[in-house]
């Protein structure tokens, strides 16, 4: 395999050979020419391809560029015939572009390796500075210079003047994000900005494969030279106050997203940057602030409303709340329920505490149960649940009731849970539960499940919820639909281990919450169950319940 060069003013074997990793008397013994021969502008040399300056991974070091090298798929077929073309086995060239199977197109344009070439090479009009097709040769074979490199075979490399910048970021883009090859990705960046040095797009996009790959000087380098030349580009704000945020760097980044709010108040990217900013800067009332901005501005924006709810809690830091629950039962109990609550939490730097005084008249019975519950924070990313309760009225309630959770904070405005229930009234039961959450517009999905093992069997709970905001982060309707009974549930028959086990219960729940002058919550619901309390009988459970909370 080699490529054609086309010789500029003043070059010869020597300069040929600095700048293709060979030596003078492969390159002249390829093309059949002695070493003393003068070279002439304009004229055509092929260099070949040698295992000193064609590789197929990317070795990168300060001296050298790699330089990738791409054959055009003609026509439907298997891999291995290019494979053969080229003498590259099909796994390599399957590694290299990502296929999944070893099938390819007509129109793929296919990755077979990397042209090695020093960095202070002398500006050659058509040395392969940029990536191009590859075609067979149409003639000539490999001189006896180059039987060692048994793997490589004839080949000319055409600089087609139809890749242009456009062509070589698009490039640059899919080797990045499909590939996560960032080294090629620059130097096909670099390229297209040989071509288009104030291409704004391509430079930003190096600055955050700079950022990727904590080159931060680098890519403080590239945002700045935009900065400089478009100081009214959105996307390097965007860009820059990443870096920085994720650098840790708030004070700047609030600068930086700061100033493209000015040319741009209502952009949706740099208004969610701002409040993430704020919230790492522990200032939660503005951002909340702008919180609600953004969602005037785009009431479905999903990443917005995940973050509503848990900056209104860092700016209210006090809540006080009451709750009534009541249960009738057609056939399982002759009496209803009756479940009442008084709560109250604070927020805290570690996050929520909360104390919470329940009762509860079940069987003609009254009873009082005593709970702490916290929600540590653990990082960024990460918080959790704790609650302990207590009852000296066993039956009306669990003698002990406890309950842990891990939560983590997902991509894509999802997060998920997994974690465990204890409850002991006779005996212990432990309950192990799952859940995630996937904000969508001015939807939240939840998926939970609890699992019960028993002495026989295991019990499996199922419970899907769907929410729909109408407003702020408290303004939603609810439906959750299930299968099975869980220890969060406060109106569910859990008498004792044994019979949890067996319970088998379908039900439906319809809720609606409101904020009032952003402090007053009210929320009702209404449920159904039907459940099996012994076998093959069933009886349903009808419950209302209401609820005021004051934030302060």
């Amino acid at each position: 395999m080699y490529f054609n060069h086309t010789v500029i003013h003043g070059q010869n074997f020597l300069s040929l050979a600095k700048t293709y990793n060979l030596s003078p008397n492969i390159i002249a013994s390829f093309n059949k020419l002695s070493l003393g021969v003068n070279l002439r502008e304009g004229e055509v040399i092929k260099v070949p391809a040698a295992r000193t300056n064609f590789f197929y991974r990317l070795q990168p070091n300060s001296f050298h560029e790699y330089i990738p090298v791409f054959h055009r798929v003609t026509e439907n077929g298997p891999l291995s015939t290019i494979s053969k073309k080229y003498g590259i086995p099909d796994t390599t060239i399957q590694r290299m572009n990502s296929l999944s199977t070893k099938t390819v197109k007509a129109g793929d344009q296919l990755t077979v390796g990397y042209l090695k070439i020093r960095k202070d090479y002398e500006n050659i009009s058509n040395a392969p500075t940029r990536p191009d097709t590859i075609s067979p040769a149409a003639s000539s074979s490999p001189t006896s210079t180059l039987k060692s490199t048994a793997a490589l075979q004839d080949t000319t490399i055409s600089n087609e003047p139809d890749v242009n910048s456009d062509k070589l970021f698009e490039q640059a883009r899919r080797i990045a994000f499909d590939k996560k090859d960032y080294a090629t990705a620059l130097l096909l960046c670099f390229q297209a900005l040989k071509k288009s040095p104030d291409y704004s797009d391509i430079r930003i996009f190096a600055g955050r494969i700079y950022t990727w790959t904590d080159k931060l000087d680098s890519a403080v380098a590239q945002f700045n030279y935009v900065l400089e030349h478009e100081p009214d580009n959105k996307d390097v704000y965007v860009g820059y106050s990443d870096l920085l945020y994720w650098n840790d760097q708030y004070s700047k980044a609030l600068e930086v997203c700061d100033k493209g709010l000015s040319y741009y108040g209502t952009s949706k990217d740099l208004l969610i940057r701002k409040v993430k900013i704020l919230r790492a800067l522990k200032r939660p009332g503005e951002a909340q602030e702008v919180l609600e901005q953004l969602l005037k501005i785009d009431r479905t924006n999903t990443e917005a409303r995940a973050l509503l709810q848990r900056n209104k809690d860092e700016v209210l830091k006090n809540k006080l709340g009451m709750s009534y629950e009541y249960n009738y039962f057609d056939k399982q109990f002759n009496d209803p329920w009756h479940i009442a609550s008084i709560d109250y939490s604070r927020q805290t730097k570690m996050g929520s505490v909360g104390a919470h005084l329940n009762y509860a008249n079940r069987f003609r019975s009254g009873g009082l149960q005593y709970e702490l519950d916290a929600y540590p924070h653990i990082s960024k990313y990460f918080y959790s649940y704790i609650s302990g309760a207590y009852s000296t009225n066993v039956g009306v309630f669990a003698k002990y009731r406890g309950g842990f959770s891990l939560y983590s904070i997902l991509p894509k405005s999802m997060e998920g849970e997994v974690g465990i229930r204890y409850l002991y009234f006779s005996d212990a039961t432990l309950i192990y539960t799952a859940a995630i959450s996937k904000y969508y517009k001015s939807w939240l999905f939840t998926a939970r499940t609890y699992i019960t093992p028993g002495e026989k069997s295991t019990s499996h709970t199922y419970n899907f919820t769907t929410r729909y905001y109408y407003g702020g982060a408290d303004d939603y309707f609810l439906i959750t639909l299930g299968r099975g009974i869980s220890p969060d549930e406060t109106g569910a028959v859990l008498l004792n281990n044994k019979e949890f086990d067996k319970l088998v219960t379908l039900k439906t729940t319809i809720g609606f919450r409101h904020e009032f002058k952003k402090k007053y919550l009210l929320t009702l619901d209404a449920g159904w169950m039907n459940q099996e309390y012994r076998p093959k009988t069933k009886g349903n459970q009808l419950s209302t319940g209401i609820s005021y909370q004051v934030r302060f």
